[in-house]
């Protein structure tokens, strides 16, 4: 099997892996994603990490990736959500993880913490090309 952008070293194939980041600096709100990624590819989504340099307190920080405007977690419950106190957390898997060439990604910031809202947010969304 050939995949574009593959390399096999050793008769094993390697797929390399692509993430896509989105960043807020300062203080982060609750706000609908406006920057947006578009692919120049077909693509799968492997993970989705979500880290705060300052960690939320009172509350859950929790942000949602969409495509095209539409959430990938249709179980809302498995939006990456970083614990008060914590720094980081990953997004069970999405129900959507196939993307399309042209497809956009977003990410808006649902909750924050109440007590401390955490700050200097990062979201990465690691993909691999599709076969």
């Amino acid at each position: 099997m050939q995949i574009q952008g593959s390399l096999t070293i050793d008769g094993v194939l390697v797929v390399p892996v692509e993430a896509y980041t989105f960043s807020v600096t300062g203080t982060v709100a609750v706000a609908t994603g406006k920057s947006r990624i578009y692919l120049e590819g077909d693509y799968v989504i492997e993970t989705v990490r979500a880290a705060a340099h300052t960690a939320p307190a009172g509350a859950a920080l929790v942000v949602d990736v969409n495509k095209n405007g539409t959430t990938i977690y249709t179980n809302q419950a498995d939006r990456p959500s970083i614990a008060v106190g914590t720094n980081s957390a990953t997004g069970n898997s999405p129900a959507v993880t196939t993307l399309a060439a042209g497809d956009y990604l977003t990410v808006d910031v649902d909750q924050i913490g109440s007590a401390t809202a955490g700050a200097d947010l990062t979201v990465t969304v690691r993909v691999r090309r599709a076969s």
